[in-house]
């Protein structure tokens, strides 16, 4: 069995698997909906985009791997739709980076939240939350414009203008799949982090604090909780996003360079972009839901938000058992 045959098993075996995929990552980023906007939680800046990332991680997934389950087994329709094939890959593109600049946004609303500074702290209020919230899909829907229109269909299939365009669109991934979001989430991390020991060392025993403070306390036990979460999502985020905007750069330049490529090698830079921007990213896009359920705080969130439903659920029951009896 030649490689490119191995290499074609694989990604068709690995294009179903992203059916499942979508189906754990649509019911995963829902419930992080439902904890993260619960009472106690959607007051800390945090935890509102937290959900907002949440939602667009849902939706980036069910735009993008529906028709590419469905190109599997039938003709790929961006490559016979001219409008489709501008719009795919410039949809996408926005609703990555919204979910990553959500994921940036919260980085920098752990640091203001931890801070000592009355000012910063007041650069989260929720008026502001929610209008950044807005702002942001916004922005990254006017920014990418040149993706459609550099994107058209050649030679019966939808394709980047290659050359200069293509170097431009890669460094542009680069940039704010990389650069711009990772760059944020370092820097601000280790601000928060830097304000949480500072607070740490600062609280004292709870036996020994008055009643007036003890509330206090669990609130910055709370945000402690909520960055801890954050840190492990920024680590999950750059192991399954960076190998993507590399990807995208090698192409680009390979494209400008030129010259002849064998089989094997077109077959493995064609696999290695289906496990880029395909598999991996969508993989992060369904794993937040376990990054955050390794947190004692959510997932005790989250057994308040099942013991909610499920009385409502049996309730609901009852009265349709009762409905048919009668």
């Amino acid at each position: 069995m030649s490689m490119i045959s191995i290499l074609s098993s694989i990604q068709f075996y690995l294009t179903n698997a992203l059916g499942p995929l979508l189906v754990v990552g649509v019911i995963g980023n829902t419930l992080n909906c439902l904890v993260f906007l619960r009472k106690r939680l959607r007051s800390n800046p945090c935890s509102v985009f937290f959900a907002a990332a949440s939602v667009a991680n849902a939706v980036v997934m069910i735009y993008f791997i529906v028709p590419t389950i469905h190109s599997l087994y039938n003709s790929p329709p961006e490559n016979a739709n001219w409008i489709y094939c501008k719009l795919r890959l410039y949809i996408r593109n926005a609703l990555l980076v919204i979910s990553r600049s959500y994921l940036s946004l919260a980085c920098v609303a752990c640091y203001t939240q931890s801070s000592r500074n009355a000012r910063i702290r007041e650069l989260c209020r929720p008026k502001i939350v929610f209008r950044l919230i807005i702002l942001v899909p916004i922005i990254w829907f006017i920014i990418p414009l040149h993706i459609p229109l550099l994107t058209t269909i050649q030679n019966g299939k939808c394709l980047m203008w290659a050359g200069a365009a293509a170097l431009y669109h890669s460094i542009y991934i680069c940039f704010v799949a990389a650069i711009l979001p990772t760059g944020t989430m370092i820097i601000f991390s280790l601000l928060a982090f830097r304000n949480l020991q500072q607070m740490k060392r600062s609280v004292q025993p709870a036996d020994d604090l008055p009643s007036h403070n003890t509330e206090k306390l669990h609130l910055q036990q709370r945000d402690r909780q909520l960055s801890k979460m954050l840190f492990v999502q920024i680590i999950v985020y750059m192991i399954f996003t960076f190998s993507y905007p590399l990807n995208t750069l090698y192409n680009a330049i390979v494209l400008i360079i030129g010259g002849t490529k064998s089989t094997e090698r077109t077959a493995i830079e064609n696999f290695v972009l289906f496990l880029t921007s395909s598999f991996l990213l969508n993989f992060y896009s369904a794993a937040s839901f376990f990054v955050f359920s390794t947190s004692t705080a959510f997932r005790k969130e989250l057994r308040q938000v099942f013991a909610f439903i499920l009385p409502i659920a049996n309730t609901n029951a009852k009265r349709g058992h009762t409905t048919y009896v009668t």
